[in-house]
C-alpha cells in the first residue's frame, strides 16, 4: 500500500472533525425541538386534571400535534445517528486496513485516528440508545395518559380496551427488554439488536395507536 501523504492524512482530519461538527449540530437542534415540544407536553398534562371537558378535548388535540412534532423529529434524530455510525463504521475499517500496512513511524499517527473514529462511534451507539430509552418513556408516558383519561371517563372495565391496554403494556415490557439487550451489543450482534429493538417499538407504537382508537370510541 503507497503510505498517505501528509496533505491526504490532513484532509481526513479535517472532514472527520468537520462531520463530527455537524453530526452534533444536527443532534443540538433535533434534541430542542424534541425538549420544547416534550416541556410543553408536561404542562399541559398537568393541566388536564383540573380542565372542564371542553378544554380538555382541545388540550388533547394540542397533545396529539405534539406528539406527533415530538415523534418526527426523534425520527429525523435517529436517521442522522444511523448515517453517522455508517460512516464511521466505514472510516474505522479503512483506518484498520491502513494501520496492518503503515510503517513503525506511521503507526502512532493511525492509531491515534483510529482510537479518535472509535470513541466517537461509542458516543455515537450511545446517542442512539439514549433516543431510544426516550422515545419508550414517552411511549410509556401517553400510554399512562390513555389510563387517566379513560378512568375519568369510567371506561377502564370495558373488556376490549384493558385488552389493548394490556396488550400495549406486555409490547412495552419486551421493547425494554430487547433496549436493554442492544445497549449491551457487541459488534458482531449490534446490527441484529438494532433491528430488533426498532420493531419492537414499532409495535409499541402499534399498540398505542390501537388502545388510543378503542378510548376514543368508548
Amino acid at each position: 500500500m503507497i503510505p498517505q501523504s501528509q496533505e491526504l492524512k490532513d484532509k481526513v482530519t479535517a472532514d472527520f472533525e468537520a462531520g463530527k461538527k455537524a453530526f452534533r449540530e444536527a443532534m443540538s437542534k433535533a434534541q430542542g425541538q424534541i425538549d420544547a415540544a416534550a416541556s410543553e407536553m408536561n404542562k399541559l398534562r398537568a393541566s388536564l386534571k383540573t380542565e372542564t371537558a371542553e378544554a380538555k378535548a382541545k388540550t388533547g388535540t394540542r397533545l396529539d400535534e405534539l406528539a406527533k412534532s415530538i415523534d418526527s423529529a426523534r425520527k429525523d434524530q435517529q436517521a442522522k445517528i444511523e448515517a453517522h455510525l455508517k460512516e464511521l463504521h466505514t472510516q474505522i475499517e479503512s483506518a484498520n486496513t491502513e494501520l496492518k500496512h503503515a510503517t513503525a513511524e506511521g503507526k502512532v499517527a493511525v492509531a491515534a485516528r483510529a482510537k479518535g473514529l472509535h470513541d466517537e462511534y461509542e458516543s455515537a451507539r450511545s446517542a442512539l440508545s439514549a433516543t431510544l430509552v426516550a422515545e419508550l418513556a414517552e411511549a410509556k408516558a401517553r400510554v399512562e395518559g390513555i389510563l387517566e383519561t379513560a378512568a375519568d371517563k369510567k371506561v377502564t372495565a370495558k373488556a376490549s380496551l384493558q385488552a389493548k391496554l394490556a396488550d400495549l403494556r406486555t409490547k412495552h415490557e419486551a421493547a425494554q427488554k430487547k433496549l436493554q439487550d442492544f445497549k449491551k451489543a457487541n459488534a458482531a450482534a449490534y446490527d441484529e439488536l438494532h433491528r430488533g429493538v426498532r420493531t419492537a417499538i414499532s409495535d409499541v407504537h402499534t399498540a398505542l395507536q390501537h388502545a388510543r382508537a378503542e378510548f376514543t370510541a368508548s
